[in-house]
């Protein structure tokens, strides 16, 4: 028993290193490469026209996109949402060939202008690091320890905050706290820290330590902003969403896609280039300057639209820089409001610190990471103090009006309902197929009562099923109903028609509900396209099934 768990810890401790050495060079050099082709850009093209500068970048990446969907035969691209499913399954590893496609994806989409994010990509290719890790090892260890590790490492040297990288992974991906998976995951948070800032040095965007926050008036003001950083949040996942859903409405091919993405950005680029690429310049600027009131409504509105345009025609990245950005810009909207209503009981970025956690938090769906980060990024206590009303408000009201995360929304557009929990997702998964038996007695309709009686009682059956001469599902036959009935008439004269059956698309948790009243010894299954007789199931089979998934969902919990 010590051997097994002495290679256990020896395991894990070897995986949450390798995961953190991963995902700190990842971060580093996705972060990098985007730094030196924005610099070489602006160095070699600094007095061309804007429009043309943006026009000729995003089209060299939607080029490098299009030959990298087609080369690696990518059906979509993936992202965070990919990786919360992943966790949520005992069966599902992420495709990693699928991962590293997404990345280049969202790096040449960054690089080249497009309004994405680098924190979603990061996040889902250290999940995807983590499985491929797993793979080639072949480990016997539990799923959340390699893509918690992967996705800890990624926020912790995203960021430079392993707090946040330790909490993001269980409170954003798992969704669940897993004891057994703590310690890699701290291990892989603790280690992509420390190689970030040993061999680069890396530091947080937010430069300013904020340790002055009057408490008492910025839990107040928070108080009053969480509705509105709620509001703004849910404005920016729904835009994102319909845009999405735009180029299949309008039929739109790929080239047509990207065209009208290039051509949009180039004129948003042109007018507010603050609002495309990562925005980091302008969350400093409105953080450390004083940025108008117009000024910041246009960088609000600017961003939401550009990043929407980005995602929903053809450009791939994340959502949470934008969140930021839009969340700062909110901030800096409240600032300048309660400014003109006299109210000044704070000096500098508080509220606009607020806003950007609080518009993320509610995005991805994670206000105590965001917490989190507001203690790590700024050092000040008081100022993450304060701003938890304000986050956690925004979070609540997006929660009820619209999602818990965007990445929610984007799986049940897929089917997927992530509020069922794991055991609701895998009851919808599993199809009732595999408990179909095929051992059923079956009569054409015109077989008289005597000869099907007999043969029931032979085989010893309450039930029968009465099928044409093709193979359609007709109805079933009860023994009792034949025990009067006259000998020589036909059998369809007895057969219930209006008997419960269910289709074979099925799923389990389907299944459950229709058999939730249903008294027999058999159900029958049909085939929903031929309306052909495939099989019976029973309540038995589906009582086993039933635990066999909640046996195995326990278990994914336990780990």
């Amino acid at each position: 028993m010590w051997q097994k768990t002495l290679k256990l810890v020896l395991v894990s401790i070897l995986v949450g290193i390798l995961l953190g050495i991963f995902g700190a060079t990842a971060a580093h050099y996705f972060r990098a490469g985007i730094h030196f082709i924005e610099q070489f850009v602006s160095n070699r093209f600094d007095n061309a026209n804007r429009f043309v500068l943006f026009f000729c970048s995003l089209s060299t990446a939607a080029f490098i996109i299009s030959l990298i969907k087609a080369k690696l035969s990518v059906i979509r691209w993936h992202g965070p949402a990919d990786t919360i499913f992943a966790a949520h399954r005992v069966d599902n590893e992420l495709d990693i060939k699928s991962g590293i496609a997404s990345t280049l994806a969202a790096f040449f989409s960054a690089a080249g202008g497009a309004s994405v994010g680098q924190y979603g990509p990061l996040v889902h290719f250290g999940a995807t690091l983590g499985s491929w890790l797993k793979a080639i090892l072949k480990l016997r260890i539990s799923t959340d320890i390699v893509l918690g590790g992967g996705v800890a490492a990624a926020i912790s040297a995203g960021f430079s905050a392993p707090l946040t990288g330790i909490i993001f992974a269980h409170e954003a991906i798992l969704r669940h706290f897993s004891f057994k998976a703590l310690a890699p995951i701290a291990l892989a948070s603790g280690t992509a820290i420390v190689v970030n800032n040993y061999l680069w040095n890396s530091s947080t965007f937010i430069m300013g330590l904020y340790s002055a926050t009057d408490v008492g008036p910025m839990i107040l003001i928070s108080i009053a902003a969480g509705p509105f950083f709620g509001f703004v949040a849910i404005l920016f996942m729904f835009t994102i969403l319909t845009f999405a859903k735009l180029p299949t409405q309008m039929g739109l091919n790929q080239f047509q896609s990207f065209l009208i993405a290039i051509t949009g950005l180039s004129i948003i680029g042109t007018f507010y280039p603050e609002v495309m690429g990562l925005g980091t310049s302008a969350i400093i600027n409105l953080t450390t300057g004083s940025t108008l009131f117009l000024m910041a409504v246009a960088i609000l509105f600017g961003k939401i639209i550009a990043t929407a345009l980005s995602l929903g025609f053809g450009f791939f990245g994340g959502v949470f820089s934008p969140a930021l950005l839009v969340g700062a810009a909110a901030g800096s909207i409240a600032t300048s409001v309660l400014s003109w209503m006299g109210i000044q009981s704070f000096q500098g970025p508080e509220l606009i610190i607020c806003g950007m956690a609080a518009v993320a938090g509610s995005v991805i769906g994670a206000p105590i990471s965001m917490i989190m980060i507001v203690l790590e990024l700024t050092g000040s206590y008081s100022l993450a103090l304060a701003s938890t009303i304000g986050i956690v408000t925004a979070t609540m009201i997006s929660g009820q009006l619209f999602e818990h995360s965007i990445f929610d929304k984007q799986l049940l557009s897929r089917g997927i309902d992530l509020s069922q929990g794991r055991m609701g997702i895998r009851l919808m998964e599993e199809n009732i197929t595999k408990i179909t038996s095929s051992k059923i007695l079956k009569f054409k309709p015109e077989v008289i009562v005597e000869l099907a009686k007999a043969k029931m009682v032979k085989m010893r059956v309450n039930e029968a099923y009465v099928n044409t001469h093709d193979g359609k599902y007709i109805g079933k036959l009860h023994l009792k109903s034949l025990i009067f009935a006259k000998p020589s008439d036909a059998i369809i004269k007895y057969t219930d028609t209006e008997a419960l059956n269910i289709k074979s698309d099925a799923s389990l948790q389907q299944a459950i509900e229709a058999a939730a009243n249903f008294i027999g010894e058999t159900i029958p299954i049909v085939d929903r396209k031929t309306g052909t007789l495939i099989g019976t199931i029973n309540e038995g089979d589906l009582l086993k099934m039933y635990l066999d998934l909640q046996g195995q969902t326990i278990d994914l919990e336990k780990r």
